[in-house]
């Protein structure tokens, strides 16, 4: 089986119901389908963390259903073409030190720089970038805007995150990543991580 956007599924061991809306080679983000309101989960949420399941697991676990194209209102919403991760660099590290502009972070970064020339952009007005606090926990959420107006580069990106994340300490002690999170007020959102999701998966 082949999982694709819009895709409705049945878990085979019991009657949960759920619709892709978003998927990538690592893991499917999902809506829940609600049997007592008889709607999707996610209908009139404006801020959410978007449930998720391994590939694998998906795969293994659930039979199709139909295929349920998302609707022009579900695109906008949940922004499905936006990448699950990116600006991964297994030999950098969050720390405290802010770098005033992007040339200087560049220069620090040194050949690490080149590995994010590869990593995917995110094509956004404005984006929500979750901090973690020292023991794993998010810390509020911060509203960045590409200098275009238009897109974020990987390193564009990190460089913002970097600044945001040097304000709190944090556990990860092995590479950093950008991951989604969600939605926060409609705004695509993502949080601070190490190599790897908080899932395990990583790619550069």
């Amino acid at each position: 089986m082949r999982i694709n956007l819009g895709d409705v599924l049945k878990e085979n061991d019991d009657d949960s119901i759920i619709k892709v809306i978003g998927i990538d080679e690592h893991e499917v983000f999902y809506d829940a389908w609600w049997e007592h309101s008889q709607t999707w989960g996610l209908e009139k949420s404006r801020t959410a963390t978007f449930y998720r399941l391994g590939l694998e697991f998906c795969l293994d676990s659930y039979s199709f259903v139909r295929n349920e194209p998302l609707n022009q209102k579900e695109l906008l919403k949940f922004q499905p073409d936006l990448p699950h991760r990116t600006a991964n660099l297994s030999d950098w590290h969050w720390n405290q030190i802010e770098y005033k502009t992007l040339e200087e972070f560049q220069d620090k970064l040194g050949l690490c720089a080149d590995t994010l020339k590869f990593q995917e952009h995110i094509k956004v007005s404005k984006l929500a970038i979750i901090p973690l606090g020292a023991n794993g926990g998010h810390k509020p959420k911060v509203i960045l805007t590409p200098d275009n107006g238009e897109i974020f580069t990987p390193i564009e990106l990190l460089w913002k995150a970097h600044n945001i994340q040097a304000e709190y300490k944090t556990n990860i002690v092995s590479g950093v990543g950008i991951y989604r999170l969600g939605i926060s007020n409609n705004v695509p959102s993502y949080y601070l991580g190490g190599k790897g999701d908080q899932a395990g998966n990583f790619e550069l």
